[in-house]
């Protein structure tokens, strides 16, 4: 594969041999777009990869552990405030199957209790068990861990430019012509 055929769906599904190739070639590339969109590709599959390796520890997956998360920090802002599935879905941008799925699946590994709602006995609401603090903590000290071994080296200058450029490419993703 040459460098300018490389779109980010092949990244998917590259052969690993293929992949280290043009790993190696990278600096090659002689537009730098490219190679930054290249780059970038490349830093996406790896973080997955990482990410949920560190989950499959856990027995979770990525969803369900940021909807762990996200629950977790609700009740910690306010823990008399109700989290319903349909809130779950719109946070998410799921559909009611896919969110009753990963509801199903949490509360069959113990994790999250439904139950009627306080006002509204119809609406579940739902509610991390709790003796959960501990994983949370566990996960949360592993995304920091992570987060300092990827950025070790950098200067803070070096992390501002850094972080300025990529919020000027994700305004360009989701403002671009569709």
């Amino acid at each position: 594969m040459k460098p300018e055929e490389i779109n980010f769906g092949d990244m998917q599904c590259m052969d690993p041999e293929e992949e280290e190739k043009i790993r190696k070639s990278l600096d090659t590339f002689a537009d730098a777009k490219l190679r930054i969109a290249t780059i970038l590709g490349f830093m996406g599959k790896a973080m997955k990869t990482r990410f949920d390796r560190e989950l499959e520890r856990t027995g979770l997956t990525i969803t369900q552990m940021q909807v762990i998360f996200y629950i977790a920090r609700q009740q910690r802002r306010g823990g008399a405030r109700e989290i319903t599935a349909r809130e779950l879905e719109t946070r998410f941008r799921v559909s009611n199957p896919t969110m009753s799925g990963i509801l199903r699946r949490l509360e069959k590994k113990g994790l999250i209790e439904r139950m009627p709602g306080r006002l509204d006995k119809r609406n579940k609401q739902i509610r991390l068990r709790e003796d959960l603090d501990g994983l949370c903590e566990r996960v949360e000290e592993r995304i920091v861990e992570e987060r300092e071994r990827l950025f070790e080296g950098f200067t803070e200058e070096e992390l501002e430019g850094l972080s300025k450029s990529l919020r000027k490419l994700l305004h360009n993703l989701e403002h671009g012509e569709e």
